[in-house]
């Protein structure tokens, strides 16, 4: 049968096996589970791609870098007083190094888990590509003492 190319673009008298390497080829005419995992191009997104952000904490996707972690906060504290209110309040900060894979400074989010209503994360400052320094305060000690901070970090692949 001769191969015709239809007015509407369609190509007829094509036979299985008929397409070369470089033919066009469209998700109907592949067999299912037919492109494995060595076949995805290394920034296309996949289920196995994705579990990988939470067996190892980090992913890269196209240009995005995305990292998360969790560290415990200092058993001790600082106190500080101020005329806002509270008479004293607990506070300290952290150096959280370990960044990978960034080309410039992150975005970095950060949530305390605690059972203290008033504990909190007050600022992340001095963001680099490899660490950033978080802030958290609480009225009371045991709000913030040796408690899981979880971090995410967002930005440009290197």
């Amino acid at each position: 049968m001769p191969v015709t190319i239809n007015g509407d673009g369609s190509i007829a008298g094509l036979s299985v096996g008929g397409l070369g390497n470089g033919g066009v080829v469209d998700a109907d005419s592949l067999a299912s589970n037919a492109v494995t995992n060595a076949k995805i191009a290394a920034n296309a997104v996949t289920s196995t791609k994705i579990a990988d952000l939470f067996s190892s904490g980090s992913i890269t996707i196209g240009g995005v870098r995305i990292q998360t972690g969790t560290i415990t906060t200092d058993s001790s504290t600082s106190t500080a007083s101020d005329s806002y209110g509270i008479s004293v309040r607990k506070y300290r900060s952290k150096d959280v190094t370990g960044l990978t894979g960034f080309a410039s400074a992150p975005k970095v989010w950060a949530s305390l888990a605690s059972d203290y209503h008033d504990a909190q994360i007050c600022t992340i400052h001095a963001i680099t590509t490899s660490q950033f320094t978080v802030v958290y305060a609480c009225s009371r000690d045991g709000g913030i003492q040796s408690k899981p901070l979880n971090w995410l970090a967002i930005g440009e692949a290197s």
